[in-house]
Protein backbone atom coordinates (compact mmCIF):
# COMPACT_ATOMS: atom_id res chain seq x y z
CA UNK A 1 0.00 0.00 0.00
CA UNK A 2 1.34 3.45 -0.87
CA UNK A 3 1.97 6.03 1.81
CA UNK A 4 -0.40 8.95 2.28
CA UNK A 5 2.30 11.37 1.15
CA UNK A 6 2.17 9.89 -2.37
CA UNK A 7 -1.55 10.70 -2.55
CA UNK A 8 -1.33 14.44 -2.84
CA UNK A 9 -2.39 17.45 -4.81
CA UNK A 10 1.28 18.27 -5.18
CA UNK A 11 3.23 21.42 -4.59
CA UNK A 12 3.05 24.66 -6.50
CA UNK A 13 6.45 23.90 -8.02
CA UNK A 14 4.90 21.04 -10.00
CA UNK A 15 1.68 22.87 -10.84
CA UNK A 16 2.53 26.47 -11.74
CA UNK A 17 4.96 27.77 -14.36
CA UNK A 18 8.38 29.10 -13.44
CA UNK A 19 8.21 32.70 -12.33
CA UNK A 20 4.86 32.37 -10.55
CA UNK A 21 4.79 34.89 -7.67
CA UNK A 22 5.71 33.49 -4.27
CA UNK A 23 2.39 34.52 -2.70
CA UNK A 24 0.49 32.41 -5.25
CA UNK A 25 2.76 29.43 -4.56
CA UNK A 26 2.35 29.79 -0.79
CA UNK A 27 -1.45 29.89 -1.16
CA UNK A 28 -1.36 26.76 -3.32
CA UNK A 29 0.92 24.89 -0.94
CA UNK A 30 -1.12 25.90 2.10
CA UNK A 31 -4.38 24.75 0.47
CA UNK A 32 -2.80 21.43 -0.53
CA UNK A 33 -1.31 20.85 2.92
CA UNK A 34 -4.52 21.85 4.71
CA UNK A 35 -6.53 19.42 2.58
CA UNK A 36 -4.26 16.45 3.23
CA UNK A 37 -4.05 17.11 6.97
CA UNK A 38 -7.77 17.91 7.32
CA UNK A 39 -8.68 14.69 5.49
CA UNK A 40 -6.57 12.72 7.97
CA UNK A 41 -8.22 14.63 10.82
CA UNK A 42 -11.70 13.73 9.53
CA UNK A 43 -10.73 10.06 9.28
CA UNK A 44 -9.75 10.28 12.96
CA UNK A 45 -13.02 11.98 13.90
CA UNK A 46 -11.49 15.38 14.69
CA UNK A 47 -13.32 18.66 14.17
CA UNK A 48 -12.28 22.32 13.98
CA UNK A 49 -11.44 22.40 17.69
CA UNK A 50 -8.57 19.92 17.34
CA UNK A 51 -5.42 20.73 19.28
CA UNK A 52 -2.05 21.65 17.84
CA UNK A 53 -0.84 18.22 18.96
CA UNK A 54 -3.65 16.54 17.01
CA UNK A 55 -2.79 18.61 13.94
CA UNK A 56 0.85 17.54 14.26
CA UNK A 57 -0.26 13.91 14.65
CA UNK A 58 -2.35 14.14 11.47
CA UNK A 59 0.42 15.94 9.57
CA UNK A 60 2.91 13.26 10.54
CA UNK A 61 0.49 10.49 9.52
CA UNK A 62 0.11 12.25 6.16
CA UNK A 63 3.88 12.46 5.73
CA UNK A 64 4.02 16.22 6.29
CA UNK A 65 6.00 18.46 8.62
CA UNK A 66 4.43 20.36 11.49
CA UNK A 67 2.32 23.14 9.90
CA UNK A 68 2.84 26.85 10.42
CA UNK A 69 0.32 28.86 12.46
CA UNK A 70 -1.28 30.12 9.23
CA UNK A 71 -1.58 26.58 7.86
CA UNK A 72 -3.09 25.44 11.17
CA UNK A 73 -5.81 28.08 10.69
CA UNK A 74 -6.47 26.74 7.19
CA UNK A 75 -6.71 23.17 8.54
CA UNK A 76 -9.17 24.21 11.23
CA UNK A 77 -11.18 26.21 8.70
CA UNK A 78 -11.38 23.13 6.46
CA UNK A 79 -12.84 21.18 9.37
CA UNK A 80 -15.60 23.71 9.97
CA UNK A 81 -19.26 23.07 9.22
CA UNK A 82 -19.70 21.62 5.73
CA UNK A 83 -21.82 23.09 3.00
CA UNK A 84 -24.53 20.89 1.51
CA UNK A 85 -26.94 20.89 -1.43
CA UNK A 86 -29.63 22.05 0.99
CA UNK A 87 -27.80 25.25 1.90
CA UNK A 88 -29.10 28.47 0.34
CA UNK A 89 -26.99 29.85 -2.54
CA UNK A 90 -25.86 32.80 -0.42
CA UNK A 91 -24.43 30.45 2.22
CA UNK A 92 -22.62 28.39 -0.41
CA UNK A 93 -21.18 31.52 -2.04
CA UNK A 94 -20.07 32.89 1.33
CA UNK A 95 -18.39 29.60 2.28
CA UNK A 96 -16.53 29.42 -1.03
CA UNK A 97 -15.49 33.04 -1.38
CA UNK A 98 -14.63 33.53 2.29
CA UNK A 99 -12.26 30.54 2.03
CA UNK A 100 -10.08 32.14 -0.64
CA UNK A 101 -7.18 32.16 -1.18
CA UNK A 102 -6.03 29.06 0.70
CA UNK A 103 -8.68 27.45 2.93
CA UNK A 104 -10.32 24.25 1.68
CA UNK A 105 -14.11 24.06 2.02
CA UNK A 106 -15.74 20.91 3.38
CA UNK A 107 -18.76 19.75 1.37
CA UNK A 108 -21.16 16.89 2.07
CA UNK A 109 -22.59 15.38 -1.11
CA UNK A 110 -26.14 14.16 -1.55
CA UNK A 111 -24.89 10.64 -0.84
CA UNK A 112 -23.40 11.71 2.50
CA UNK A 113 -19.76 11.51 1.41
CA UNK A 114 -17.48 14.36 2.39
CA UNK A 115 -15.28 16.26 -0.03
CA UNK A 116 -12.96 19.23 0.12
CA UNK A 117 -13.14 22.01 -2.44
CA UNK A 118 -9.53 23.10 -2.75
CA UNK A 119 -8.77 26.66 -3.90
CA UNK A 120 -5.76 26.20 -6.17
CA UNK A 121 -4.78 29.46 -7.87
CA UNK A 122 -5.26 29.23 -11.62
CA UNK A 123 -3.82 32.64 -12.46
CA UNK A 124 -1.26 34.94 -10.89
Amino acid sequence: MSSMSSISIGTARHFHPAGTPGEICRDHNRAALATVVAAEARRRGYGPDLSDEQIDECAEAAGRKSPSPTSRKAIRAALGPPITADDPPQAVAAAVFDALPSNPVRVVGRDGREFFLVPLPATA
